[in-house]
């Protein structure tokens, strides 16, 4: 292994202990807690607030600061590029809107300052809806950066800023705010129409699924397994774009095995405390279960998308689209495990699971389609991508 590589996988190990300590300082406030006491903050305020920013900064400027990093880092570039100059792009207006205004204020090509926008309306996005959607703000910040998804967000900025809205609209379908709902997902698809599938697969995640519902999609699904080539051809219709490129090669088998590895466990976690711990628990409540429920469902296609429809090209970006709620899921189960020592045994093993997940992570970052690896900063290289 290289000494860069290394030197990297260390860097982003201590980003992670430093970011996720932080997050576990931040205290949740009780429900009629004021967070300004005598027309200042209170202290405890101050203190979520400081943190807050510290983890937004360490994560902003990592990711801002990056240069050529991510498996589409240079093709991004000339695609800035010929969206500045007016030549074909098949990126959404959102992306090319937002690239000309860029380049036009700043006067030439700095895709660097392209970068740093995504990343902060990405990670803004994401943080926001830790704060309101989840039980546990710290748990679900763990989950977000064991699973690799801060460090993924360095790869097709455009789709994982429509994930983070993807996440952050989840409130709306579970307060029934349709109104909402779409607006946010229509902003997010300015920037990567793929997000547009949500419309309807979220509001059919939000109703209850009978047994025969669940068995009839597995069936249909299990049809389009068997007939894979005619629904590869029709997936090329609506995306032409992908035709004769590199995103049409079968992935490997530990590949989609491991892409699917983390609904399945979520899904064991979920089927455990609905047919175990959840009968147990006398505080049982209808907004608990319904958001349970969804969150269940979602990964349930999260699954069944990773594995039956994963020879289509980049099913994982619709993958996680449902698999994104277990950031919300998981910390939701473990808040409302009754008995205490099970709920420290449990949340043990979420988390060592997950640790094992991020360093099999680490360990695979630097492979082609991913390219996380080594770490690199535009501050430390006179190299720069131009085009004429």
């Amino acid at each position: 292994m290289a000494v860069d590589r290394i030197f990297s996988i260390v860097f982003y190990m201590l980003i992670a202990a430093g970011t996720c300590a932080m997050a576990y300082r931040i205290q949740p406030y009780a429900a009629d807690e004021p967070v300004w006491v005598g027309g200042e903050r209170s202290v405890k305020s101050v203190r979520n607030r400081l943190y807050m920013t510290g983890i937004f900064g360490i994560l902003f400027m990592v990711s801002a600061l990056r240069f050529d990093i991510g498996n589409d880092y240079r093709q991004y570039t000339q695609t800035a590029h010929e969206a500045y100059v007016g030549g074909y792009v098949v990126t959404e207006a959102g992306f090319n809107v937002l690239v000309r205004f860029l380049y036009s204020i700043m006067g030439g090509e700095y895709y660097e300052l392209v970068f740093a926008v995504f990343a902060f309306v990405t990670l803004y996005f994401f943080l926001k809806a830790f704060w309101r959607q989840s039980v546990d703000f710290s748990q679900t910040f763990f989950l977000f950066m064991m699973m690799g998804l801060y460090f993924q967000t360095f790869n097709t900025v455009r789709y994982y800023l429509a994930l983070a809205l993807a996440l952050y609209s989840m409130k709306y379908v579970l307060e029934r705010d349709g109104i909402k709902f779409v607006f946010w997902i229509v902003v997010a698809a300015f920037f990567h129409k793929s997000v547009l599938l949500v419309l309807p697969m979220y509001w059919i995640a939000s109703f209850a699924w009978k047994k025969w519902q669940i068995a009839a999609g597995l069936a249909v699904c299990a049809l389009c397994f068997a007939g894979k080539g005619l629904v590869l051809k029709l997936a090329l219709v609506l995306y032409p774009s992908y035709k004769n490129t590199i995103y049409l090669e079968t992935p490997s088998l530990f590949d989609s095995l491991f892409s699917s590895l983390r609904p399945l466990l979520a899904l064991v976690l979920y089927g455990w405390f609905v047919y175990v711990q959840a009968p147990r628990d006398p505080k049982n409540d209808h907004s608990r279960e319904r958001a349970l429920r969804f969150y269940g469902q979602l990964n349930l296609l999260a699954l069944v998308s990773g594995t039956f429809f994963y020879f289509l090209p980049v099913v994982t970006r619709i993958s996680y689209y449902f698999g994104v709620s277990q950031l919300l899921m998981i910390p939701l189960i473990l808040h409302y495990i009754t008995e205490q020592k099970t709920r420290r045994r449990v949340t043990a093993v979420v988390y060592a699971v997950c640790l094992l997940y991020f360093m099999v992570f680490l360990w695979k970052a630097h492979e082609n389609g991913v390219g996380l690896l080594p770490y690199r900063s535009w501050l430390f290289e006179t190299q720069r991508y131009i085009y004429e």
